[in-house]
């Protein structure tokens, strides 16, 4: 004869429905509001994870435990030197270069819209490009060069300082620091490029393609990953790991030679990734309100919802995977590494795609240099310092324990 499972059963099922999805969800260790009607677009974190900076709206300096350092004047563009101390961003036409302080070194025209910042590890040298303009400082503020070229997408100055790495509307372009020439690829328009630790390996997306560059401009590879297009992209210190973001829900990981070593689902539109130096730590962000974190060999870790849509350049992470940093439209996101240990089901990540080799273009030529126009001289100023203010995350939800213990009470007394 069919019976019915007691009631008893059926509160224990509530309970475990509930305990166990709340246990996969990771609580930041600390969330920074933006003040109210700032809305921040973009994060960046220092090398060694003493320095988080988010930008929009308004600038918010943080240290790595959450504490407000310094809020104020603007930034749509970011980059920090690999110890923190300086921070150099971007406003309309202005680049801005500040101490880990808040205090103003300098501000310089670009003379068009500035789409990207980049400075070099030690801080010795800056470059900024947007519009067709291209320029580079020295840390003083005094001009080193300038040149024009096709609309800015992105820019990167090589971490050995040999080269500055440009991706424009019709090329990836090379300069030296003084914006002469070195090497083109005309062959597609790439709007992201990324640079190993050592600058030997260049990489960029072309639709649902990478390719590879050696820092002499040696195209090495060309690889299909069918699905996607690439929207975002990180490329590990150590040069091991390419992270690429799609539009169609999915990440995939790379190594250097272009070997696909997996893909994951991570949301709809991957809109930031970012990687740890050896590769062991990989973040998502996507525009549904979703973190993940993942390990080298494609385990789910853990992921966490945001409160708005995660953007381009959003998340972060430390050189040592230690901290994660991530930034929707009104807060900051502080994750430890450690808070991501044991598997999330799916943990099982896919591998199967075909890859298919591309060839080296055969018309990488030098093009010809622009004179270099003058550069205005510097000033200096200070950015405003607020108090601190950490909200800390509540962690698990025990309020949905208590209520499912109440329902098993009530359940025994029937």
């Amino acid at each position: 004869m069919h019976t019915c499972p007691p009631a008893r059963f059926w509160g224990i099922l509530v309970l475990f429905c509930i305990i166990i999805p709340a246990g996969q969800s990771v609580s930041p260790l600390w969330t920074v509001p933006a003040p109210s009607g700032v809305d921040v677009s973009t994060v960046a974190l220092s090398h060694d994870g003493s320095t988080i900076v988010a930008g929009g709206d308004q600038l918010i300096a943080l240290s790595p435990d959450g504490t407000k350092l310094w809020s104020g004047w603007s930034g749509t563009t970011l980059d920090l030197s690999q110890d923190g101390r300086y921070i150099v961003t971007s406003q309309g036409q202005t680049v801005r270069l500040f101490t880990r302080q808040g205090v103003l070194l300098w501000d310089q025209p670009l003379g068009d819209s500035v789409t990207g910042v980049s400075i070099s590890p030690d801080a010795a040298i800056i470059v900024a490009g947007g519009g067709n303009t291209v320029r580079s400082w020295y840390n003083s503020g005094s001009g080193l060069g300038e040149n024009a070229t096709e609309t800015v997408h992105d820019i990167r100055l090589s971490p050995v300082k040999d080269q500055v790495i440009v991706a424009t509307a019709k090329a990836l372009r090379s300069f030296n620091l003084s914006y002469v020439p070195n090497w083109y690829d005309d062959t597609f328009s790439p709007g992201i490029v990324e640079i190993s630790g050592d600058g030997t390996g260049i990489v960029i997306p072309n639709g649902n393609h990478l390719r590879m560059y050696h820092g002499s401009g040696t195209l090495l590879w060309d690889r299909s990953f069918p699905g996607g297009n690439i929207i975002s992209l990180a490329y590990s210190w150590d040069g091991s790991t390419i992270v690429a973001g799609r539009d169609d829900a999915t990440v995939l990981v790379v190594d250097r030679a272009g070997n696909l070593l997996w893909t994951g689902r991570a949301g709809v539109w991957v809109t930031s990734v970012g990687v740890s130096d050896d590769g062991s730590t990989i973040a998502t962000g996507s525009i549904d309100n979703q973190i993940h974190v993942f390990n080298r060999q494609g385990t789910l870790l853990g992921a966490s919802t945001t409160q708005s849509p995660i953007k381009s350049r959003s998340v972060a992470v430390s050189g040592d995977g230690s901290l994660i940093v991530a930034v929707d439209l009104s807060n900051v996101y502080g994750f430890s590494r450690s808070q991501f240990t044991l598997p999330v089901a799916p943990s099982t990540p896919e591998v199967t795609v075909n890859i298919s080799p591309g060839t080296a273009p055969e018309n990488m030529t030098p093009v010809t240099t622009v004179p270099v126009a003058g550069i205005v001289p510097s000033r200096s100023g200070n950015a405003s310092v607020t108090a601190t203010g950490t909200t800390s995350s509540s962690g698990f939800p025990w309020i949905l324990t208590f209520a499912s213990l109440a329902l098993i009470l009530v359940a025994r007394k029937k």
